[in-house]
């Protein structure tokens, strides 16, 4: 159900600059959900340059907590910088705060967020497309049927996006002889009603899944922020007070497409 950003961009995010020295921060992403126990990845930021002096960190010993009604749970290492909530003892709930908290090399780390609403008042245009197989060497002779239209209530302008997703075991693409890079597809964060999926950007025939995901604004940052160049340096976007990364809530309803081909 989750659908989670490319952290990459944390990964490799220190300005290439001689003048500029290395610092050590932890990279964090956490999608809360209702209905899925909490679960964070720790992961280390890494130097542009490969010269720079990095101090490699044991991601599995960490005191890694989620706090919820004003009880911090420390949560359970699994491996690789996962750190779970095991029990289940921390609800997950729309309309809740919770905070995050880690020590990092003897800096506190910290997060908040809220867990939006579910989306409601859904609907979609059609439950079904008809679509040929599009063949590259006769692209003329492929139709695209009219755009799939999900729309939703949104009174506050809140931000939502959607995904699509093949579920089917023995899965066809649409585009003929072709694996695609990416199984999902993932609109732009909108604040409006509606969403359009334009079915020729979707990859595989059969049963789709379509997840309306309504997620917060620092979600939404990760969308629609400028890429950065050597010339013109951005930092990446993050939620994380002395860290890098995202602790934010999420919150969707799932819809179903079937794609039949012609």
């Amino acid at each position: 159900m989750f659908l989670c950003v490319v952290i990459s961009c944390w990964m490799i995010s220190c300005r290439k600059s001689g003048n500029d020295t290395f610092t050590d921060l932890p990279v964090v992403e956490a999608y809360l959900s209702p209905g899925t126990r909490i679960s964070v990845k720790i992961s280390q930021k890494t130097a542009y340059d490969n010269n720079a002096q990095v101090t490699v960190r044991d991601l599995d010993s960490l005191d890694v907590r989620v706090g919820f009604g004003g009880t911090e749970y420390r949560l359970t290492p699994a491996g690789d910088g996962v750190y779970k909530d095991t029990a289940g003892l921390i609800p997950v709930i729309a309309d809740s705060n919770y905070t995050f908290r880690l020590v990092y090399n003897g800096t506190v780390v910290t997060s908040t967020t809220v867990i939006p609403s579910r989306p409601s008042s859904v609907t979609q245009s059609v439950t079904y497309i008809k679509m040929s197989q599009f063949d590259p060497e006769n692209p003329g002779g492929t139709s695209s049927p009219t755009p799939v239209t999900i729309t939703f209530a949104n009174a506050d302008a809140s931000y939502y996006l959607a995904t699509v997703e093949c579920v089917d075991t023995t899965p066809v693409p649409v585009f003929k002889d072709s694996i695609p890079a990416n199984d999902m597809l993932s609109s732009q964060p909108v604040t409006g009603t509606e969403i359009e999926i334009h079915p020729m950007n979707i990859r595989y025939f059969g049963k789709n899944r379509i997840i309306l995901y309504h997620i917060n604004p620092e979600y939404s940052t990760f969308f629609m922020r400028q890429s950065s160049t050597s010339q013109n340096y951005q930092e990446p976007p993050t939620n994380i007070v002395n860290g890098l990364g995202i602790f934010t809530g999420i919150n969707a309803d799932t819809l179903y497409l079937q794609v039949i081909q012609q």
